[in-house]
């Protein structure tokens, strides 16, 4: 059978082996870019990513790939952000300032509440409730558990919401509109069920 190929972008905000080694073990045949050339040529782009949302956008201009991304992101290429990388997808985050994503999806980053009486960071296993059908959740059950690491969530606009969690507010940890996605958790410390949302997508 011939490897699916996906480009995974590098912006620098992000230990890329990890997510690398999951896409490959569910039979991806990898591509590390910061190229926007490459981007443009893709068939299949992957936007990981770790740490602060302006330090992101920051180093996605420092690079000069954001026009590039947001054309793939409206050419309804497949197109999955994990953790950081699926919150820039969205219109803009309150971290520590305000600052502008994508805008491929439309809605707002922001900070989880202290007074829930939840701990921040996020940090652990948490289960993912199905809210509609997604092409990610093809041979997965719902409520299974899945490990996250974050401070903020994204508030989106519209309904793209297809799995969520709750940790002292329900947020999304799956959203899908057309062949744009983004998971919150970190499927490549999900064990089989992170594998399986990654597998799932190389066939979309």
């Amino acid at each position: 059978m011939r490897a699916s190929k996906v480009t995974v972008v590098d912006y620098r905000t992000s230990n890329l082996l990890s997510i690398t080694k999951a896409l490959q073990r569910v039979g991806a045949e990898v591509e590390l870019t910061q190229k926007a050339d490459d981007i443009a040529k893709s068939d299949r782009l992957v936007l990981p990513g770790v740490g602060a949302f302006g330090a992101a956008m920051r180093n996605i201009d420092s690079l000069g790939i954001r026009e590039a991304l947001v054309a793939y992101g409206r050419s309804g290429r497949p197109l999955m952000g994990i953790c950081l990388g699926m919150q820039v997808l969205f219109s803009v985050s309150f971290e520590q300032g305000t600052y502008h994503g994508l805008a491929l999806l439309p809605g707002e980053v922001v900070a989880f509440r202290e007074d829930t009486g939840m701990k921040v960071p996020h940090m652990g296993w948490n289960q993912i409730m199905f809210r509609k059908k997604s092409r990610l959740f093809e041979g997965v059950r719902d409520g299974e558990y899945a490990y996250f690491v974050h401070s903020y969530y994204v508030k989106p606009d519209e309904d793209c919401m297809a799995g969520a969690t709750d940790y002292g507010v329900v947020f999304p940890a799956v959203v899908e509109s057309g062949n744009t996605f983004g998971i919150q958790f970190h499927p490549e410390k999900s064990q089989s069920f992170g594998l399986k949302i990654l597998e799932n997508f190389l066939s979309v």
